[in-house]
């Protein structure tokens, strides 16, 4: 307790009796300890000031964040911390102080920028110094890599009401969450819902790097998926800072250790710092424009090598990064030998805010750190040399069984309360049957499928539509669950309309082999034609109750039933490479006003079909192209290599009764290729021929054409369905995003957060004098066509990301329309939607 005199005599003898009082009680009063964070990743940040306001000293924290600061001579004073690009921080304190280790939490100001006011700042000399020693202090440069990665993932609910979840009547089953959040921020209390961590051995070697990762131990709670699991390591962590742009969220950003960042950034010296014997410089950066996709920061740079010991970028919501409110990356440093740095830690945390940023947002937090760190070895080039791909992730069969057991002998930090309540969280939830229940009245909402157990039904929008040759459609499908099987899957559906009073259908089954690459599918479908057809057999179907909504008017739905029995064997080898092949039986009938199958049938054969055999051969390398499977589909990550496809098919004639011979060959080549600075660009180059002569015209290549308001990227806008046919023909599609770059010279354009393209669709194409005297080609009511060696180009621009969504397409047709068919012009607006970042 403080002492307190009353000095009304001997003013001497009083003023020296409070001065040995102050200094017994200084040497006995304890003092402050404590770790300065950023409030929004929990990063310490080293070397901020901590000092007294009216005693006037103070500290530094350490590299870790922390100080330890000796009692206030006053009895009430107030602690002050600072560090640049955050909020000044002011805390109250009186005597006696807790012994409790404070943690002081630093919000950033993202809004000020960095003043120069100086025509030559030393902050823009020191960035100089960076760029000019990047090739020998960027972790790239060794021939060769190993590490032990530790890898953190955890997911916060965040900005919630607490009290308005507690008095939901639908979520009063799991009140006791709310006993688990987090209570260390009272403005801001977050809730851990997710953890999972893994230990793995981390190789690369050569250029381009081959890498692999070996998981050892896996521990994580409601994940069983593999393909996802693969996702919880470490070889999707590659942050380079030292990069001259960064693709975060598939969103270029631009570093500000860039070679062109003084265009870009503000820079400002600080202060040097001494540590272990050497100096730093501390360097602070700010965007010279708002609306960039630039980042705000600091970092610490060595004085001798100039290389960085840590850097900390933050971004707001400002960017072009949708539901993106907030995001930091930080990367740590160490010096191996005389020459080499190499990273230690990378974290990266970001707050999503799908439902607007003053709702409910969701805070992820991924943190790497890599241990046992070895570079130029000969061993890691042979670990490397067993890959069966450029890039492989392979976990130990023991990986989740000894995960929990290996994590708590090797973590190299302990968990924190709020982490271990994350990591027990799913669990503890998936055993609750109203959880069970709530998930799955969600999953019936969003994917469209109700769950029974070992089967389920749906989608629900495509029990009922409309369409001119069945009237109402009733339709109703049924499957198994991962409940039944894992790797085998049973499928199909029954489907009648009211008109025609035909029942169709499928039936299917898929397998898939665990760890042997192969899978088998089978099915035998009987139903109309109701796709939108795409490239590469790309299809969109409008069998659902919003295809009625988004038909273009004035041209009549034309259709085929066929009746189609197929087996199908894939084998992926590597990873990157893929054959397939398959076996297909198929009946055709045609309804108007499409020309009769009858008119294809040999003089005096009386059929209601047109029958075909064909048998195919398809080889796929998708060289850096990932994969997550889910139990229905499989969903592709294309990298930035280019991916080549190659499709031969033969068709016998006299077997099952088919009636037509002919060989086709389709190649294809697509890729998606940064651009720097200048967005991305995509593109597909294809080609084939159809070698037979006296073909009908399904049989032919049909081109793509989209008879919709609802844009599709795999057809030609203002073509109509049916309307060109070849037999040998030749086309690309190019695509070029550059997102905000011209719309950000308009100041006013820059908060909209829209984003600009364009794009080209062309093909050349003909037929054999054969097939077109067969087809009655150009004679026929509906006006089928060749190209005849013309070229067809569809040229198109537009904005994306309307209210985050919504996409429009302004398409030209640059080719003229047929007097025999209904068309809307050679000029259209089309509509679509799409989830991005």
């Amino acid at each position: 307790m403080p002492f307190t005199y009353n000095c009304t005599r001997k003013g001497v003898m009083c003023l020296l009796l409070w001065l040995i009082s102050g200094a017994v009680y200084g040497q006995t009063a304890p003092g402050i300890t404590g770790k300065v964070v950023n409030q929004f990743t929990q990063e310490p940040l080293p070397f901020a000031t901590v000092y007294w306001k009216a005693a006037g000293f103070g500290c530094m924290t350490d590299n870790a964040g922390i100080f330890k600061l000796k009692p206030s001579s006053r009895p009430a004073d107030t602690l002050v911390v600072r560090y640049v690009g955050y909020a000044v921080k002011y805390l109250t304190m009186q005597h006696p102080y807790n012994n409790t280790e404070l943690v002081l939490q630093l919000e950033a100001n993202m809004n000020k920028g960095v003043e120069v006011k100086a025509k030559l700042d030393r902050g823009l000399v020191w960035w100089r110094q960076i760029v000019a020693h990047k090739a020998e202090n960027s972790p790239r440069h060794y021939s060769n890599y190993y590490a032990e990665l530790y890898n953190k993932l955890e997911l916060d609910l965040a900005n919630f009401n607490r009290k308005r979840l507690a008095n939901n009547k639908l979520l009063q089953p799991f009140a006791f969450v709310l006993d688990r959040v987090d209570s260390t921020s009272e403005q801001k209390p977050f809730l851990p819902v997710f953890l999972t961590e893994s230990v793995s051995d981390y190789y690369a070697a050569g250029t381009p790097p081959r890498i692999r990762e070996e998981i050892k131990a896996l521990h994580t709670s409601g994940i069983k998926n593999e393909s996802v699991m693969e996702y919880l390591g470490g070889i999707n962590q590659k942050i380079n800072t030292y990069n001259n742009y960064m693709l975060i969220f598939k969103r270029e950003f631009i570093s500000p250790v860039s070679e062109n960042g003084d265009r870009y950034y503000h820079y400002k010296g600080l202060d040097t710092i001494q540590l272990n014997g050497q100096s730093y410089f501390h360097l602070a950066f700010t965007p010279k424009r708002e609306g960039e996709n630039l980042f705000s920061g600091d970092c610490w740079v060595n004085s001798h090598s100039w290389a960085l010991l840590k850097i900390s970028l933050s971004v707001s919501g400002t960017v072009d990064i949708n539901f993106v409110k907030r995001l930091d990356i930080i990367q740590e440093f160490a010096q191996l030998n005389e020459k080499d740095w190499v990273v230690t830690k990378d974290k990266f945390v970001v707050e999503l805010a799908p439902l607007g940023r003053e709702k409910t947002t969701f805070i992820g937090r991924k943190t790497t750190q890599y241990q046992q760190i070895r570079v130029n070895a000969p061993d890691i080039a042979s670990k490397v040399m067993a890959n069966k791909k450029a890039e492989e992730v392979l976990i130990a069969d023991t990986a989740l069984t000894a995960g929990k057991e290996y994590m708590s002998q090797h973590r190299p930090e302990a968990l924190t309360k709020n982490e271990l309540h994350a990591i027990t969280l799913v669990d503890t939830l998936k055993s609750m049957p109203a959880f069970t229940r709530l998930s799955n009245t969600f999953t019936f909402l969003v994917d469209g499928h109700i769950k029974l157990g070992k089967v389920e039904i749906g989608p629900w929008y495509k029990w009922i539509s409309r369409n001119r040759i069945e009237g109402m459609r009733l339709r109703f499908d049924l499957g198994t669950t991962p409940e039944f099987s894992r790797n085998l899957r049973l499928f199909g559906y029954l489907a009648y309309g009211s008109k025609d009073k035909a029942l169709k259908g499928k039936m299917a089954v898929a397998y898939e082999m665990p760890k042997t690459g192969w899978s088998f599918a089978s099915w035998y479908k009987d139903d109309l034609d109701n796709n939108q057809r795409g490239f590469n057999g790309e299809e969109v179907s409008l069998d659902n109750i919003f295809g009625a909504l988004v038909r273009r008017h004035g041209i009549p739905q034309k259709f085929i039933r066929q009746r189609e029995f197929k087996l199908l064997a894939m084998k992926k080898i590597a990873g990157t490479f893929s054959i397939q092949g398959a076996v297909s039986h198929s009946a055709y009938t045609t309804f108007d006003p499409l020309p009769s199958h009858k008119m294809f049938l040999r003089q005096g054969e009386e059929r209601n079909n047109l029958v075909n055999m064909e048998m195919e051969l398809n080889l796929r390398y998708a060289p850096g192209e990932k994969e997550i499977h889910t139990f229905r589909k499989i969903r592709r990550i294309r990298g930035q290599q280019p991916v080549l496809e190659l499709n031969y098919a033969l068709a016998p004639s006299g077997i099952l009764d088919s009636r037509y011979s002919y060989q086709k060959v389709n190649v294809s080549l697509m890729q998606q290729v940064q651009l720097p600075n200048w967005g991305q660009l995509s593109y597909m180059v294809y080609g084939g021929k159809i070698f037979g002569d006296r073909l009908p015209f399904m049989l032919l290549r049909m081109h793509p054409g989209n008879e919709t308001y609802y844009y599709n990227k795999q057809s030609f806008s203002l073509m109509n369905k049916y309307e060109f046919f070849s037999d040998q023909y030749a086309g690309i599609n190019i695509e070029h995003h550059f997102d905000r770059k011209l719309l950000n010279l308009l100041p006013f354009m820059r908060r909209t957060g829209v984003r600009q393209f364009w794009n080209v669709k062309t093909v050349v194409g003909s037929m054999s004098a054969s097939n077109r005297s067969f087809n009655h080609i150009e004679f026929s009511d509906y006006g089928m066509r060749s190209l005849k060696g013309n070229v067809y180009t569809e040229v198109g621009t537009g904005i994306d990301n309307i209210f985050k969504f919504f996409r429009v397409d302004a398409v030209w047709r640059l080719y003229p329309n047929s007097k025999n068919v209904s068309h809307t012009g050679n000029f259209g607006l089309f509509g679509s939607l799409r989830l991005q970042f």
